[in-house]
């Protein structure tokens, strides 16, 4: 399986994402940037959204007014949700993965219009920004941890437990290197904040340089891309939600002696809170209508013609893939690497593996997945960028063998969504995850 809850091609011309000539050549650096053309390569307009003349740039306070509302909003449901504690902590939980993102989305539109909420935007992504590199530090941490037990003694009481029972014993370099990583991405990410940077990238994703909105996305969604394979990599190879799964405790495993699999209550949370969150990222309520919402994400209506090819292109594609997978196994181990640990990965997820389990996976990862991947960000950072977004939304729980199959499979998906709609994409996502969970169910019950 590809495509699970979260905690999310060929060479290409210019510009990325089936443009092929048709936006006008990017001048160096301080020169005048031309227009972009009336639409961009996925049939939309490109871009939808212009900052105003200067003179009216404060002259609405309404995109601040809304917000603020959506954040306050927000921050009082998951305020109550911790309060009352159960399941309502366990569903806003899920909501602070989202909400901020939200946030800051809705902020960079107002951001357009109004100079009190671009500070604010500025503000809010370094908190963000910060936000993501603790998690990375982390997941880091967890995985070079030799016994999660000793390690909970540890936090209660370091004096009395000694620091090398705690953690591995290359865990001093294994940790500064993850910090010089870390440090040299927040570099490359702060600087897309730069315009001479911005007309660079310009040249190969089909970005406006001097688009805010556009700017911010870019410093975030760099961090995000890079940040997230950085585990995986100063461990080794090994993805740190699996290293957390498999660490040694007295009664075996972490895996074994604690309750730390995926539910499916947690894909519904997930979808709620996705759906949403990808509506405001694509400007409603502030810059967009809801239609207009909906035709920025080409979330349309399909045709009975490409649902039926959806359908049975999707049950190829699962074939497909399994061969790919077989593929790619055998590739890794033929070169001695480390491939990712198929029995950790299904304690992870073995509530899942059920008929009613294949449906919500099909539902929640296909719509959920699509319109965030594909619809969103697809038609503005083009196939290559959004691909590797939505590959690092696996890093945590998949090693490179297993990322180099979503990478392929992404890839398919977001041709898929050019030739057609995000629509038709949802539906061959759904059904290929429906059609390999399904398989999975199969070959545990007949064991």
């Amino acid at each position: 399986m590809h495509d699970t809850p979260g905690p999310g091609e060929a060479q290409f011309q210019q510009p990325q994402g089936g443009g092929q000539g048709k936006y006008p050549p990017v001048p160096p650096a301080g020169g005048h940037v031309p227009p972009a053309p009336a639409n961009d390569p996925y049939g939309q307009p490109y871009p939808q959204i212009q900052a105003p003349p200067p003179e009216v740039t404060l002259a609405s306070n309404k995109p601040v007014l809304i917000t603020s509302g959506l954040a306050l909003v927000g921050i009082t449901l998951i305020g109550l949700g911790f309060l009352v504690g159960g399941e309502p902590e366990k569903f806003m939980t899920v909501g602070l993965q989202f909400l901020p993102l939200a946030v800051l989305a809705a902020l960079a539109f107002a951001g357009l219009r109004n100079s009190v909420a671009a500070v604010f935007t500025y503000v809010w992504l370094a908190i963000l920004m910060l936000g993501v590199l603790l998690i990375i530090a982390s997941y880091t941490v967890m995985g070079t941890i030799t016994d999660i037990n000793v390690f909970y003694q540890w936090l209660a009481n370091p004096r009395d437990v000694p620091i090398t029972q705690v953690f591995q014993e290359d865990a001093g370099s294994i940790i500064l290197f993850s910090l010089v990583l870390m440090s040299l991405v927040t570099l490359i990410s702060l600087a897309m904040l730069l315009r001479p940077v911005r007309v660079l990238v310009s040249r190969v994703i089909p970005i406006d340089p001097d688009n805010f909105v556009h700017k911010i996305a870019l410093c975030f969604l760099t961090l995000i891309t890079i940040g997230s394979f950085l585990p995986l990599i100063v461990l080794g190879g090994q993805p740190p939600l699996l290293m957390l799964i498999n660490a040694p405790t007295p009664e075996g495993s972490l895996g074994q002696s604690m309750d730390i699999r995926v539910r499916p209550i947690d894909l519904i949370y997930q979808f709620v809170w996705t759906i949403p969150a990808t509506f405001v990222a694509a400007g409603w309520p502030i810059a967009r209508n809801f239609r207009a919402m909906l035709k920025r994400l080409d979330f349309v209506r399909p045709t009975l013609l490409q649902v039926v090819g959806a359908i049975v292109g999707s049950v190829v594609l699962a074939a497909a893939a399994f061969a790919l997978d077989l593929g790619i196994n055998q590739l890794w181990r033929s070169m001695g690497w480390g491939t990712t640990d198929v029995e950790a990965f299904n304690r992870l997820m073995s509530q899942l593996i059920t008929p009613v389990g294949a449906v919500l996976i099909g539902v929640t990862a296909g719509v959920g997945e699509e319109l965030a991947v594909r619809g969103l960000l697809q038609p503005r950072i083009g196939l290559i960028a959004s691909n590797l977004v939505f590959t690092s939304l696996h890093a945590f729980q998949y090693g490179a063998d297993a990322l180099l199959s979503v990478f392929i499979i992404g890839l398919i998906l977001g041709l898929i969504r050019m030739r057609t709609n995000t629509t038709t994409s949802a539906i061959v996502h759904g059904v290929y995850d429906f059609v390999l969970v399904m398989g999975s169910t199969i070959a545990l019950t007949g064991q």
